[in-house]
């Protein structure tokens, strides 16, 4: 393990720089933690990339003024700085509003994509207000009420009444949650909901993509799910069972059966 500061993004690096690239951009409000899973099944056949996006971990910034397209520009400053060719993108939740915004920018750049538990759709605006009323619930030291409600929500039942290695997972991730700043949280809203709409520009990106989402995902259902792979070309969509919007953790076992198959196709 190597680990990198990248103009002030934490950058964790795994495997052999010879193999393949993965960069795994994590979901709010979570860190670069939240793929462990990931790294683990991973690293020995693959050069696995995981970083803190700004403000959230140990990657530093509490402007409170980030944009989606801010958070592009570090992504791509990584692969420059270290010399990336060709990663596969995959990006999970507001990760993966990261990673369709550049592919919007620069398809270029990435061999592949994974979209998960994500949406290319901007907020409407009863999205946006909805966000607006949790910073303000944030600021006024409510955020442990916040994020215990937004987790409730986000997590399959199966997975909160689930057995004893489920409430394992439950925990670790309002562990990785409780570690993040009030400042990140909130800024991080104010950026989703500032976000634009990425849908149109789905159809000119040319490169095979994977799009994954939990089947009892009630934040990024299947339907934005299907809008994209409507959108991508030569897209496949994959349903994870037993899992909610934290698909990767909730059923790694079945996420990562679906990550290795689409790997293992790419030229």
């Amino acid at each position: 393990m190597k680990q990198h500061k990248i103009n002030s993004i934490n950058v964790i690096e795994h495997g052999d720089s010879n193999n393949q690239t993965i960069i795994f951009i994590h979901a709010f409000p979570l860190c670069n933690r939240m793929w462990d899973p990931q790294v683990e099944a991973f690293k020995n056949d693959y050069h696995i990339l995981t970083y803190d996006n700004r403000s959230f971990g140990y990657s530093e910034d509490d402007s409170g003024s980030l944009t989606i397209d801010s958070h592009v520009d570090d992504l791509f400053s990584i692969i420059e700085e270290l010399k990336i060719i060709k990663p596969v993108i995959c990006g999970l939740s507001m990760g993966g509003y990261i990673a369709l915004r550049s592919l919007e920018r620069n398809s270029s750049v990435s061999k592949a994509v994974i979209l998960c538990d994500t949406r290319s759709l901007a907020d409407d605006n009863a999205g946006k207000l909805k966000r607006f009323e949790q910073i303000k619930q944030i600021k006024q030291g409510e955020r442990n009420e916040y994020v215990e409600g937004l987790l409730k929500n986000l997590i399959s039942p199966k997975t909160l009444n689930g057995n004893e290695d489920k409430q394992k997972i439950v925990g670790f991730i309002k562990e990785i949650a409780s570690w993040q700043k009030d400042s990140a949280i909130a800024g991080a809203l104010l950026t989703m909901a500032a976000r634009t709409d990425t849908t149109d520009s789905l159809v000119n990106v040319n490169m095979p993509a994977l799009i994954i989402v939990g089947a009892d995902d009630k934040f990024t259902p299947e339907s934005p799910s299907r809008l994209m792979n409507e959108k991508l070309k030569g897209s496949m969509l994959k349903i994870i069972p037993d899992a909610g919007h934290f698909a990767n953790m909730e059923n790694t076992e079945a996420f990562n059966s679906e990550v290795i198959k689409f790997l293992k196709g790419l030229k």
